[in-house]
């Protein structure tokens, strides 16, 4: 019974801080005032306040959790009205989704050997641009730090969905699909919802390259660990 009220107490002010991150960013579009960005600064520093440690919290939000199932595969509504475009441009979108994570992944690479951090930890650096479920499988194969991931991958996630919008905008580029693309190969889910929100069809170039990026990276990653 106690658990079930605390669940209840922990997925209102999860949902009670997301609406207002929403408001927040309806009176100051900015990139730094995406909902999810505000309502996780406000939640980390309540668990802080009130000293609940993160895997408790985890544990009591675990539906919210299990909702990122039937979120992902509510993507495949956008890409099927929008298939017409995507295999029309499936050239390109591949090269995208390629040349994006490889260059992420050689970043991550060198970033992490100019520190000096740990090979866990730089392995699980590797596979931020991945969505966490995947993410977290690959990371088990090539024996990264799979506590680290799911923080990682959310991290990028949302940093990249702050960030892309405004280099989009300073570079000029209008396409759809030069627009999607990043959202979905670098910020995944958080990236997707974002791109949503510049388009239909940019959502659905974001949805494909997010899974595009996670099934091609499943093979291609634990085949170079076998090389290192």
């Amino acid at each position: 019974m106690i658990h079930l009220i605390s669940s209840l107490m922990a997925l209102g002010i999860t949902v009670l801080y997301f609406i207002f991150g929403v408001k927040i960013h309806r009176l100051w579009p900015n990139p730094v005032t995406i909902p999810i960005f505000i309502s996780t600064i406000a939640l980390i520093v309540t668990l802080l306040i009130i000293d609940i440690p993160y895997e408790q919290y985890a544990d009591f939000t675990s539906f919210i959790t299990y909702l990122l199932g039937p979120a992902t595969v509510a993507l495949a509504y956008p890409l099927y009205q929008h298939r017409k475009l995507l295999v029309q441009h499936v050239q390109p979108i591949l090269f995208g989704i390629l040349s994006g994570s490889g260059m992420s992944m050689l970043i991550s690479y060198f970033f992490s050997m100019w520190l000096g951090i740990p090979s866990e930890w730089s392995r699980s650096l590797l596979i931020k641009t991945i969505t966490t479920p995947v993410a977290v499988d690959i990371g088990k194969v090539i024996e990264a730090n799979i506590e680290v991931i799911p923080t990682v991958v959310i991290v990028t996630g949302m940093f990249g969905a702050m960030i892309i919008p405004s280099i989009l905008k300073w570079l000029h580029v209008k396409h759809p699909i030069a627009k999607g693309l990043p959202f979905g190969v670098i910020s995944h889910g958080v990236g997707t919802a974002q791109a949503i929100k510049e388009g239909e069809r940019e959502g659905a170039v974001s949805g494909a390259a997010m899974a595009l990026t996670a099934t091609i990276m499943s093979f291609v990653i634990p085949i170079l660990f076998l090389f290192v």
